[in-house]
C-alpha cells in the first residue's frame, strides 16, 4: 500500500531517531510468517524491553542514509523486519534468535552492535553467544568447582599428615635407638680395653721359677 509523502517523511524521522538511541538494530527476514507468528515474536522482543518494527525498504533506505549507515542498504531487499534495542541488558536478540533457529522460514540480514556493522553471518554468531547471566552462572559454576577441588586435596594432604608424622616419629626413635647402640659398644670397647691393660700390668710383676735362686 503506497504511503503519502508527510507519512513517509514521519517514518524516516522515527527510523532515524530508533537509529540515534539504539545500541543494537538488527534487520531481518520475515518472509513466511502469518499474523499470529509475527505478533508472537513482537511479544516476545517487546517483553525482552526492545521494539520491533517493519518499514518500506525504499523508507528505510533514506533513514539510514541520512545516519551514515549506507552499508545496510544493500540488505533491504524483501520484506524487512527492524530490531531496535537500546537497553545494554537486554536479551531481545538472543529472543529472535530462538525463534529463527525454530523457523526457516525467517532469518537475519544484517546489522549494527555499537555502531558497528555486522552481515548475516556475523550477526547470527553474535546472536547465539550466552547472555551476561549465563556467562556470570557459567563462571559461578566453575569457581565452585575449582574450590571444591581445592577443598578435596587439602583434605586429602591433612589426612596424610598423621602417617607422615608417625614415619618421623619411627626414624627418629630408630636413630635414638641407633645412637644408644654405638654408645654402648664405645663404652664396652673402652672396658675390654682397660681390662686387657690392668692385666698386662699384673702379669709383669709376678717372678717365673727359672729367676728363683
Amino acid at each position: 500500500m503506497a504511503i503519502t509523502r508527510n507519512q513517509k517523511e514521519t517514518h524516516v524521522s522515527e527510523i532515524k531517531d530508533l537509529i540515534s538511541k539504539s545500541k543494537v538494530i538488527v534487520i531481518w527476514d520475515y518472509l513466511g510468517l502469518n499474523a499470529s507468528e509475527l505478533a508472537e515474536i513482537r511479544s516476545s522482543i517487546k517483553n525482552a524491553n526492545a521494539s520491533n518494527k517493519v518499514y518500506k525498504n525504499r523508507v528505510a533506505s533514506i533513514a539510514f542514509k541520512d545516519a551514515g549507515k549506507e552499508e545496510i542498504i544493500d540488505h533491504l531487499k524483501g520484506p524487512s523486519s527492524f530490531l531496535f534495542i537500546d537497553d545494554e541488558t537486554s536479551d531481545a536478540l538472543r529472543e529472535l534468535n530462538k525463534f529463527i533457529k525454530d523457523n526457516d522460514k525467517i532469518s537475519f540480514k544484517a546489522g549494527y552492535i555499537d555502531g558497528k556493522f555486522y552481515d548475516k553471518e556475523s550477526i547470527t554468531e553474535i546472536a547465539a553467544l550466552p547472555s551476561k547471566d549465563d556467562l556470570l552462572s557459567m563462571l559461578i559454576s566453575a569457581l565452585q568447582g575449582t574450590i571444591r577441588n581445592l577443598a578435596y586435596a587439602v583434605s586429602q594432604i591433612a589426612q596424610s599428615k598423621p602417617a607422615d608424622g608417625a614415619g618421623e616419629e619411627v626414624k627418629e626413635e630408630a636413630a635414638k635407638k641407633e645412637q644408644i647402640e654405638e654408645e654402648t659398644s664405645e663404652t664396652n670397647k673402652e672396658e675390654t680395653s682397660e681390662n686387657t691393660s690392668k692385666n698386662n700390668k699384673s702379669t709383669e710383676g709376678e717372678e717365673t721359677p727359672e729367676e728363683v735362686v
